[in-house]
């Protein structure tokens, strides 16, 4: 009897010790993610840059991890300015998760076996939609508008394929699952036409004289506002904004500023045990958690004379969450059949080893929920460094020198952060664009 304990207390000592080696390994990304955000929410981009040399280096973002990185990347170097430098992260990030959706169907019965967070890291929907917004930013940046309105129309022509994309992967994942216990259905389409994209569009028809396209772009744009407005989104867009738009010898320059931070992902850990059946149920699910920003007003004073509002054309974080609910009920959907196929797998193993030794099938059975415990993770990766929301203007400045300071105010009006920039205006048809950021 001492002998069978001996080796009970020595089992359970191991697949602890196993539990916590697994466990730790599985958390470096997570911490690496937290110290990524601190040095961004600080505006030390070349920390932050630093920072995703040294994590690329102790192989925190592994090969499996290469669309973060991308993401990452592209993010830090546009608000450092470097724009040729972020537009090539962001084209490896686009590649890498085009490549992951041909895919996307194998690695989703992939995960009825394992986690997620193990297999490669296709991008969020919202991810690959708010990459292009950058892109065309950049190219904005760059005096490259013909580029620009090519990055600005992929963003739409994202949003218009997600329905297609995830009723096909439900339809496969159906046909996949042999437990019977799942309803593949996804969630609702609320959201399909993204307001920043359509207003990016139409500007950069309009000062590409072609006015037809612009109008039909802010057309689109109002439909998306009443969409974003219909999910408990508060846009504020006024009708002067457009109108500006339609004349496009009435805006030489393009105000952004980025508030706040998109959602992060969180782990909820649910657990089932009934002891009478030595039945062990564990779900790791991810949601989506909002960052409630202090922000509530954005606006720019040009040369300490002129104060103009920036109006909030997009909450891109409730658009992430929406545009997350659709693959939600898929992620759960996955989580339930892979931890019913281990369950019972783990017991049918212990239950025939109980027939031959009763220790041995003890033994079985405590590893089988602790092998439980260590594989089943929710996928908590996401792109840490994007802005919740998106603010702009349109103005006419005459050529020559402007100082130009965009502030952040908080709900009283206190004054949360600006930052100043001398413009340089060369040419009254051009169309230059400052930005910032504060991401709090």
């Amino acid at each position: 009897m001492g002998s069978t304990k001996r080796i009970l207390s020595s089992s359970v000592i191991i697949a602890l010790v196993l539990l916590v080696s697994f466990g730790c390994a599985s958390y470096f990304l997570d911490d690496a993610q937290v110290d990524l955000r601190n040095s961004f929410a600080n505006r030390d981009f070349d920390n932050a840059s630093s920072l995703l040399d040294r994590f690329e280096q102790q192989k925190v973002y592994q090969s499996k991890d290469a669309v973060l990185m991308y993401l990452e990347r592209g993010a830090v170097l546009h608000f450092a300015g470097d724009y040729e430098g972020s537009n090539q992260f962001f084209n490896e990030a686009e590649l890498e998760i085009e490549a992951q959706f041909a895919r996307s169907v194998t690695r989703a019965i992939q995960s009825f076996v394992v986690n997620d967070y193990s297999l490669v890291y296709g991008g969020e929907d919202y991810e690959d939609i708010y990459l292009n917004v950058f892109k065309s930013l950049n190219f904005m940046h760059l005096g490259d508008l013909e580029s620009a309105l090519v990055e600005a129309r992929r963003l739409s022509f994202k949003m218009e394929r997600l329905d297609e994309h995830y009723r096909g992967l439900a339809e496969s994942l159906a046909r996949q699952d042999t437990t019977g216990k799942v309803d593949w259905e996804i969630g609702d389409v609320n959201i399909e036409n993204s307001a920043l994209g359509h207003y990016l569009s139409a500007v950069l028809y309009s000062k590409s004289n072609r006015p037809d396209n612009a109008r039909i772009e802010i057309d689109r744009a109002r439909v998306a506002l009443n969409d974003q407005a219909a999910i408990g989104a508060r846009p504020q867009v006024g009708d002067e904004l457009f109108d500006k738009i339609s004349e496009p010898e009435s805006f030489n320059l393009m105000l952004k500023g980025f508030s706040g931070r998109a959602p992060i992902k969180k782990s909820n850990e649910y657990r089932l045990y009934i002891p009478e059946e030595d039945f062990y149920l564990i779900f790791s699910l991810p949601t989506l958690e909002e960052w409630e920003s202090s922000v509530a007003e954005v606006s720019a004073v040009i040369n300490d004379t002129l104060t103009v509002p920036l109006y909030l054309i997009e909450e891109m974080d409730k658009i992430a969450r929406e545009v997350y609910k659709v693959k939600e009920p898929l992620v759960y959907g996955r989580s339930v059949v892979r931890s019913l196929i281990k369950a019972f797998g783990s017991r049918a193993l212990a239950n025939r080893a109980r027939e031959e030794n009763e220790i041995l099938g003890e033994v079985l059975s405590i590893f089988g929920k602790i092998g439980q415990e260590v594989t089943e993770r929710a996928d908590t990766r996401s792109w840490q460094t994007l802005p919740g929301k998106a603010h702009s203007t349109l103005l006419y400045l005459p050529e020559g020198s402007h100082d130009v300071r965009i502030q952040y105010k908080d709900r009283s009006g206190n004054l949360l952060f600006f930052e100043e920039q001398e413009i340089e205006i060369t040419s009254a048809n051009s169309l230059n664009v400052m930005q910032t950021l504060y991401w709090n």
